[in-house]
């Protein structure tokens, strides 16, 4: 589960900012490239934003939506009149201003960034140096500002790399967040962690629910596995409802897993009682004994089948149209461990038919299993 937290925080961290690319020359003071842009539908305050470099044409998007408000200058009937446009960005790493036409709508041209003087002195006395074009233009479309830093750094979170204070912004977690979500996970949170967090939905809000559900504290990676696989309050109450209150977390996690849902829960229960376990049930999943199935095995085989015994007709292949063709061939009244032996050994109606061909009319379904042990075979009878 690390490798994994570690892997999708270092693709997202790559995204943000490896596909960056300046286009400048020395005597520039401006990161140049092109835009496109969209209005929302219906209105509603919102603005699709896209940048790429000019030199690379490589993409960089940073966010789904913008409001209106974030932009100066950006005239909101552009977006059902045609016209040309020069609206600007302004983060505190830098300001980005954009040039260009609309049309339906939707809009481009070109841009440039300028970096802030202020904000460089500013991350250098917060201990980041040297920072290139490149870093700076992805600080500010992420809108990574000191003031954050700072926070982080009150929090604990000391000597962070950019690319840890990116992923924590892309992926929104805020100081806000760190110290809601300190409250109800206890012990030292990584960056790794906050992320993996943010990543899969573990907020506050799940922890304290699942938390009062179950009624004990999780590590980050239990919580991280419950939302990957879908363990959410409502399921849990459903689980509860449908089998037992003592189902735990993990029987929780290899339940969804295996889709053993409340639904195929009320289904077997239905065909088999409410005696059931949790390692029933997976069990029947993870081997397809359905209630389907079983109710087609009670009425060819026997009301009693136990677990274990439909679990092994289904590993062995023992189908209810295996069952219809020996019956077919003279065969009703099959026990269980025969059926099973029957599928193991190659033991079908095909055979039986055989063996009557070469002479041997009525073979006991113990005799047709030893002939197959010691090789007798169709051709050879």
């Amino acid at each position: 589960m690390r490798k994994l937290r570690i892997l999708l925080a270092a693709t997202f961290v790559i995204m943000a900012v490896s596909t960056v690319y300046v286009s400048r020359t020395a005597a520039q003071d401006a990161v140049k490239g092109d835009w496109k842009a969209k209005f929302g539908a219906n209105d509603g305050g919102q603005f699709y934003l896209e940048l790429r470099t000019s030199s690379w044409s490589r993409t960089h998007t940073w966010g789904d939506s913008h409001q209106l408000s974030d932009f100066a200058g950006l005239d909101a009937n552009l977006a059902t009149h045609d016209g040309p446009a020069h609206f600007e960005l302004r983060r505190e790493a830098g300001t980005f201003a954009f040039d260009g036409q609309f049309h339906a709508g939707e809009g481009s041209g070109d841009f440039h960034f300028t970096p802030s003087s202020a904000y460089i002195q500013s991350m250098k006395e917060l201990g980041y140096t040297g920072l290139s074009d490149d870093r700076l233009l992805s600080l500010a479309s992420l809108n990574v500002t000191t003031a954050q830093i700072k926070e982080l750094k009150e929090l604990g979170y000391h000597d962070l790399s950019l690319d840890q204070l990116m992923a924590l912004t892309i992926h929104g977690a805020s100081p806000d967040f760190i110290r809601a979500i300190r409250v109800v996970v206890p012990g030292s949170l990584s960056v790794d962690n906050l992320v993996a967090m943010r990543i899969h939905g573990v907020s506050p809000e799940y922890v304290k629910e699942i938390k009062s559900l179950l009624g004990k504290d999780f590590s980050v990676d239990e919580l991280v596995a419950f939302r990957i696989h879908g363990v959410s309050p409502e399921f849990v109450k459903e689980v509860r409802a449908a089998l037992s209150a003592d189902v735990n977390a993990d029987q929780l996690v290899a339940m969804r897993i295996h889709g053993t849902d409340p639904e195929f829960i009320r289904g077997m229960s239905a065909q088999l009682g409410h005696n059931l376990d949790v390692d029933q049930l997976v069990a029947f999943r993870i081997h397809g004994v359905s209630p389907e199935f079983v109710e087609q095995m009670h009425a060819l085989v026997s009301k009693d089948l136990s677990a274990d015994q439909l679990v092994a007709f289904r590993i062995h292949g023992v189908s209810p149209e295996f069952v219809k063709n020996m019956r077919d061939v003279g065969y009703s009244n099959i026990s269980p461990d025969q059926l099973v032996a029957m599928r193991i050994h190659g033991v079908d109606a095909a055979f039986v038919k055989d063996v009557r061909v070469h002479g041997d009319q009525n073979p006991s379904i113990d005799d047709l299993i030893r002939m197959r042990i010691h090789g007798h075979s169709r051709a050879s009878m």
